[in-house]
């Protein structure tokens, strides 16, 4: 039976318990003083990576509070919010949809500034002329792709290709938009070899922006907030997880800290040719 609602947030998750006990209960306290707003919290973390200890905090949670809970083996970060964002429709018909991450956390009446914000914004031509199709509470990882932009426009005058595109970027760790742009432009994420990878995550920002659509900033972010965690995906030149090295080094689409690109094979595609 559908339980029709206004806003859902999709939480997903993976090993980081003491992360977590600081970022899922803001998100369950603003969901619930919110009124007509539903959680979904999908986790698959392993049982070498303390599957026992979070199962049981996370158990724990849904019996206080009545979340929607997903247990799973090993999927990837993108076949996961693929599969919330359908069973989210499916459950709650929500108008509006966030997908978010684990080191992330809602500050007090977040939902209802979001949700007012894509009321009086979504479709509306920002001062670049793209129009508003992404919302982020989240400016921790764009700040400094907006300075640039703006030392770009007092220099030039203009806007670059460049730039609009940074302007259209939106970070993973926190999405949010009216369900129906998450089916017809954004339509869902990627999904490749990797848990997660920049090649995952880069296609639905160019879904975006050639749509003719950026992102708004909710408050500047200032009713968010991250912890410092280390990320599934993370990746570094010495300290690829989860995954074996040399493949993610010889794979052309792959991208990380302090790659040497010397020894990756020539690739003819788009976004090769793009990111250079």
């Amino acid at each position: 039976m559908i339980s029709k609602t206004e806003f859902l947030t999709i939480y997903a998750t993976y090993g980081s318990l003491e992360v977590v006990k600081q970022t899922l209960p803001t998100v369950i306290r603003d969901t619930k003083n919110y009124g007509n707003a539903q959680l979904i919290v999908h986790d698959s973390t392993q049982r070498e990576h303390g599957q026992k200890e979070k199962w049981q905090y996370l158990r724990a949670l849904e019996e206080e509070h009545g979340f929607f809970l997903i247990l799973s083996t090993n999927l990837s970060m993108a076949h996961a919010r693929n599969m919330c964002l359908q069973l989210g429709q499916e459950l709650y018909a929500p108008e509006y949809i966030a997908m978010m991450e684990d080191d992330h956390g809602y500050k007090p009446s977040f939902i209802q500034e979001l949700v007012q914000s894509m009321k009086d914004y979504y479709g509306k031509k920002s001062r670049y002329s793209l129009r508003y199709g992404l919302f982020t509470g989240c400016t921790e990882h764009a700040v400094g792709d907006l300075e640039s932009i703006e030392k770009c426009e007092h220099k030039t005058g203009k806007i670059t290709k460049k730039s609009s595109l940074h302007i259209n970027k939106v970070n993973s760790c926190f999405r949010c938009a009216p369900t129906s742009h998450w089916n017809n432009v954004l339509k869902g994420y990627d999904t490749d070899e990797y848990l997660i990878s920049y090649f995952q995550t880069f296609p639905l920002n160019m879904r975006n922006y050639n749509k003719g659509f950026t992102n708004f900033f909710v408050k500047n972010g200032e009713l968010m907030f991250s912890v410092q965690a280390e990320g599934r995906g993370d990746t570094a030149k010495d300290s690829l997880r989860l995954w074996d090295k040399d493949f993610a080094a010889s794979d052309p689409r792959s991208n990380y800290i302090g790659k040497d690109k010397t020894n990756v094979l020539e690739d003819k595609s788009f976004l090769n040719r793009f990111l250079k």
